[in-house]
């Protein structure tokens, strides 16, 4: 693959992860209420989903879900269907205030709930599994940077890689800024305000998933 096509990808890529979407959201909703390091799991779950879709788009199936407009809405309204759950369950969740005694400046990690990797690790992935313009997304970019006269799994590959490392970075850089924002809600309105927030970023995220649309060069095709 030549540089200068890897290099726009990377550009194109790097752009579009800079907006948060539903991955960031939830990443950073984690953050608040785990910290940043636990959040690296739910990172890691965000791009194992994204991983399973390039190889879904791969193989056809991210044309099915660009023309098929069922198809792509209940993939959208199981994703947004979880998000609100969870964000729901977080902001009328009972606090934990009994159980957070230390002064935040010196331990801060003790306002930090303890929670399972696993559970932030497949919350991570059921939120990008959710999201169906992803598949569509990489039915739709890869394409246009691969040259269908050179070995096509290498080509891949390095889209690939390219893609996860760019979005694990952005999603845990938004988990850390959340998460350094963690000692001052706590000040002003302990835990119950750390979960309020994250509940909210989660019922954004459900929004902002909801809004996704269909790619336009397909919205007319009814299956």
């Amino acid at each position: 693959m030549p540089f200068e096509t890897w290099l726009s990808f990377a550009v194109l890529v790097f752009l579009l992860v800079l907006t948060p979407g539903p991955s960031v959201l939830i990443g950073m909703s984690h953050a608040l209420r785990y910290g940043a390091r636990p959040t690296l799991m739910t990172a890691l779950g965000d791009v194992t989903a994204n991983m399973i879709q390039m190889v879904v788009a791969a193989v056809g199936l991210g044309a099915l879900l660009a023309t098929s407009a069922t198809a792509f809405a209940v993939v959208k309204w199981c994703g947004v269907g979880f998000l609100l759950v969870m964000g729901l369950t977080a902001l009328f969740r009972k606090s934990r205030a009994n159980k957070v005694q230390n002064d935040i400046k010196t331990n801060p990690a003790g306002h930090y709930e303890p929670v399972r990797r696993r559970k932030l690790f497949r919350e991570g992935f059921l939120v990008a599994a959710g999201n169906p313009k992803a598949i569509a997304f990489f039915g739709a970019l890869f394409p246009q940077f691969v040259d269908p006269t050179a070995a096509l799994i290498p080509q891949l590959l390095i889209l690939g890689v390219t893609f996860v490392v760019l979005d694990y970075t952005f999603v845990m850089i938004y988990a850390m800024g959340a998460a350094r924002v963690m000692p001052w809600l706590v000040q002003r309105g302990g835990t119950n305000v750390v979960a309020r927030v994250s509940g909210a970023v989660l019922i954004a995220a459900a929004a902002l998933l909801s809004l996704i649309e269909m790619p336009e060069s397909s919205a007319g095709t009814r299956h």
